[in-house]
């Protein structure tokens, strides 16, 4: 004979809920900051996108700046998603320089493409709160440890970095933010021509290295 807890039914059913809530808050937050911008978007125009009462967004967040520092992590959670699965993984058990380096572009791209509403957001609340503009500051800095690591180990591999390791992520970082930004064409040719010219400054040329 089974035996059901009714109180643990109830309370795993509350915290689904409230799972499910934080989910379509956050969703609404996307699109409203997108169609209004983060700093013309009050709270209770991402709880009426939401279909939710306007007090239920306090039960999870404690302001806009919060519910875009979560949306902030789900990206970031993605992107880990996507380096460990890459859209053009080599064949090699090591990959070339140009590959591995094409392969940490192809995840930015992504990622910065499907996610462009949402940064813009973050640059804008950023301009108006100090504090979350230093999170944000912590938040960049922890997405490109791995980039660092990257940039260290093709300095061992023979790549000639123009600066530091973190310098140059930082750098690398911001050319493919803005070629992003006002890329129009190709997709896939875009990223050939942002790995082509990060290979060149890496001293590596666009061959096979």
């Amino acid at each position: 004979m089974i035996t059901i807890d009714p109180t643990a039914y109830r309370s795993t059913h509350r915290q689904r809920q409230a799972a499910r809530t934080a989910t379509d808050l956050k969703a609404a937050a996307r699109v409203v900051f997108a169609r209004k911008g983060y700093l013309n978007t009050k709270i209770t125009d991402i709880t009426a996108e939401a279909g939710r009462a306007a007090g239920s967004f306090y039960n999870h967040f404690a302001s806009k700046e919060e519910v875009l520092a979560a949306l902030a992590v789900d990206i970031g959670e993605a992107a880990d998603a996507i380096a460990n699965n890459p859209p053009h993984p080599s064949m090699r058990t090591v990959p070339t320089i140009r590959e591995s380096t094409r392969n940490h572009i192809t995840v930015f791209w992504h990622t910065y493409a499907a996610n462009r509403d949402v940064f813009a957001a973050i640059e804008q609340a950023a301009l108006t709160n100090s504090a979350f503009a230093q999170e944000m500051r912590a938040y960049r800095t922890e997405q490109i440890q791995p980039w660092i690591s990257w940039l260290d180990d093709l300095s061992a591999r023979g790549a000639r970095l123009p600066a530091d390791p973190s310098t140059t992520a930082a750098m690398i970082a911001a050319t493919a933010e803005t070629m992003i930004q006002t890329w129009d064409g190709d997709l896939q040719t875009g990223i050939d021509n942002l790995t082509d010219f990060i290979a060149a400054g890496l001293g590596m040329g666009a061959g096979e290295h």
